[in-house]
């Protein structure tokens, strides 16, 4: 069985960091097709699927250093 190697503090703070620039980046195209499309919901939308992509990503990181 593979001993398992505790997670260093720059491995979850480059995980939480990734989080933070995904949901900057939705927030971003959230605001830019507001502008273009004129349609309010786009930020809001924007920044949930930031989350959400920078979860995922935070997950993928982390279990693949596990």
């Amino acid at each position: 069985m593979k001993q398992q190697n505790p997670l260093t503090l720059a491995q979850l703070g480059t995980a939480g960091m990734s989080v933070f620039g995904t949901l900057i980046v939705g927030f971003l195209l959230g605001w830019l097709a507001s502008r273009l499309l004129h349609w309010d919901l786009a930020i809001p939308i924007g920044i949930i699927l930031g989350f959400v992509a920078g979860i995922v990503s935070m997950f993928r990181q982390l279990a693949s250093r596990m």
